[in-house]
């Protein structure tokens, strides 16, 4: 019972997912001249690097894809998109502390963004699969209610 509960949480996660690459989107700078070319060239860069994970993805190949998001996060740790694709690589292959980390990611950045909805959301995923990442979030969360 406790496993077709985790399997419609994360049915319902894999649609929130696409809600969430809706959401945030690309959030661009607004500034001028030599800054704003360079950050236009790094997030086509990511986007593209994202798109090829994506493909990689779709195209059954999920080794590669798994080493596309781990590059996008490594160069770019508060990319929400890839840490959520990554977890939910990890969750689809039963690889469950390893989605757990992913996840904790987005909740971090979603706490950041101040999306609690969303974050609740996903902590309460993560808690399912991981209580030390969980006690990392609620770590998070009592040093914002203690500022």
């Amino acid at each position: 019972m406790a496993m077709r509960n985790l399997l419609l949480i994360a049915a319902g996660f894999i649609i929130l997912m696409g809600s969430v690459l809706i959401f945030f989107g690309d959030e661009h700078k607004h500034d001028t001249g030599m800054n704003r070319m360079a950050a236009a060239d790094t997030s086509a860069s990511f986007d593209a690097s994202l798109i090829g994970a994506r493909q990689a993805y779709w195209a059954g190949d999920v080794a590669q894809a798994e080493t596309l998001y781990s590059k996008i996060i490594t160069t770019n740790a508060d990319n929400i998109n890839a840490w959520g694709e990554l977890g939910n690589i990890y969750y689809m292959q039963a690889k469950w502390k390893e989605a757990a980390n992913a996840y904790t990611e987005v909740t971090l950045l979603l706490i950041d963004k101040k999306d609690m909805q969303q974050a609740a959301f996903f902590h309460g995923l993560v808690n399912q699969m991981d209580r030390e990442q969980s006690e990392r979030i609620n770590e998070r969360l009592r040093s914002l209610n203690n500022i």
